[in-house]
């Protein structure tokens, strides 16, 4: 969470476990932060020049921002969407497909993975 790591490598089962684990965390933030300024007329009033700073922060929890998860173990980029993915998320999960194919992440890796198995 503190924006040090870029990429998480884990078995489906695990993966599945962490990913669902922070979407409930960042619905939980969302929702008791929602509830909390929106508590009374005062909290209302005094959450307002606020607002912009909690829209980007909602903005970067909305798993739906960040499209699928790349697989490993293939050829070609393949990204999972959410299960529950709908037009919004669909699209950036296509976008970060394309992203993933224009910067040959998986030839990279490939490529990567074949260097540190010639150095063992």
């Amino acid at each position: 969470m503190s924006g040090k790591v870029d990429a998480i490598i884990t078995d489906g089962f695990t993966g599945n476990v962490f990913l669902k684990t922070m979407e409930g965390f960042g619905k939980l933030v969302k929702r008791t932060l929602t509830e909390s300024l929106k508590r009374n007329i005062f909290s209302i009033i005094a959450a307002l020049p606020s607002m912009p700073a909690i829209k980007r922060f909602s903005k970067m929890l909305d798993y739906k921002e960040y499209g699928g998860a790349l697989f490993l173990g293939v050829k070609r980029p393949v990204v999972k969407a959410h299960g529950s993915s709908d037009e919004y998320l669909f699209y950036f999960t296509i976008k970060q497909a394309e992203q993933f194919a224009k910067a040959r992440a998986v030839d990279i890796m490939i490529e990567e993975f074949e260097k540190t198995n010639e150095n063992r």
